[in-house]
């Protein structure tokens, strides 16, 4: 029984002390400004305050490091001091942070950033990182008046690369501790901007109705205004991708504009039926010519301000 509990005890052993080997650092961040949020350039800045504390003298945090989706970092003020029996390293930096935006529901979008530090010195096998919520904020003064703050949040993680970057003491792959802050941020006035962004391609619709009043004998004036509409919209829509960046999937923008040329499309396809029956030499069909313009009024107008309705309902919702 002895040999037994001496041979499971010698097992365990160098398992214990790999772990025991494994040094955990307690890191946390305070955000001081977060600004030139640009969507055309997919990134926004940020300034911070990082600190780490822990207890083994063996670690060294100075340039150690970095955060992999920068596109560029400035790290300053580097300080290692002795407090309470603990190390406590504190850096600034400086960040353009690389952000892929979520513009489906814009301007009613919620969007989701994300600052990565990882240490590039010391991987997973001698040490893990530990999050500091209870120190980790954002500076109350980040609300502005395009955005809000929404939530802020920390956590510890692990990154594996599949490589070990040449490392002999490891093989096929290696991971590296980082810390992720997250925040959720709300844009404002997005009723104020929605109207902004659209009233190019609503006044081209209504533009396009009022082809309705004009009389079919006035065939160039009717066809002009439609052209002069679909000309408004696509200007609109041009104008529009200039400032929301393009995105794979269709957003409300999109859904907005298309919904404009289809509409514009269909007026222009309504007129030349009232043509038709308006130069058929019918007096009856003359007749209805002029009830299909009213009629087409009234229907398209509902039409196209009932699915945008619902297309903005998604949109918030």
């Amino acid at each position: 029984m002895k040999k037994r509990t001496l041979l499971f005890a010698c097992l365990l052993l160098p398992a214990f002390f790999c772990f025991a080997q494994k040094d955990t650092c307690k890191v946390g961040i305070y955000v001081n400004a977060l600004y030139d949020l640009k969507m055309e350039d997919k990134s926004f800045m940020t300034d911070f305050w990082i600190w780490l504390t822990y207890a083994n003298d063996s670690l060294h945090f100075e340039e150690a490091m970095e955060i992999p989706n920068s596109k560029s970092t400035d790290f300053s003020h580097f300080a290692n001091e002795q407090k309470a029996g603990l190390h406590w390293v504190t850096q600034k930096c400086k960040a353009q942070i690389k952000q892929d935006w979520d513009v489906s529901r814009f301007p009613f979008d919620r969007q989701y950033l994300r600052i990565e530090i990882e240490d590039s010195k010391y991987d997973t096998s001698q040490l893990l990182y530990v999050a500091d919520h209870l120190n980790s904020k954002i500076d109350t003064s980040f609300n502005s008046k395009e955005w809000r703050l929404e939530s802020f949040s920390l956590k510890s993680d692990v990154h594996t690369y599949a490589t070990t970057y040449g490392d002999p003491e490891l093989s096929g792959q290696s991971s590296y501790p980082r810390i992720v802050a997250e925040i959720q941020i709300k844009r404002n006035n997005s009723w104020r901007l929605l109207s902004k962004m659209l009233t190019g391609a609503y006044v081209a619709f209504f533009i396009s109705c009022l082809v309705f009043f004009v009389s079919s004998e006035n065939q160039d004036s009717r066809f002009g205004l439609c052209v002069g509409g679909l000309f408004a919209a696509i200007g609109n829509k041009y104008i529009v991708e200039s400032i929301v960046p393009s995105s794979t999937g269709n957003t409300l923008m999109d859904s907005v504009h298309n919904l404009t040329f289809t509409f514009i499309l269909l007026i222009v396809g309504v007129i030349i039926i009232s043509l038709i029956l308006f130069e058929s030499g019918n007096e009856r069909k003359r007749k209805l010519s002029l009830r299909v313009d009213m009629w087409a009024f009234f229907i398209i107008l509902a039409l196209y301000t009932g699915i945008n309705l619902l297309f903005i309902h998604n949109a918030l919702h």
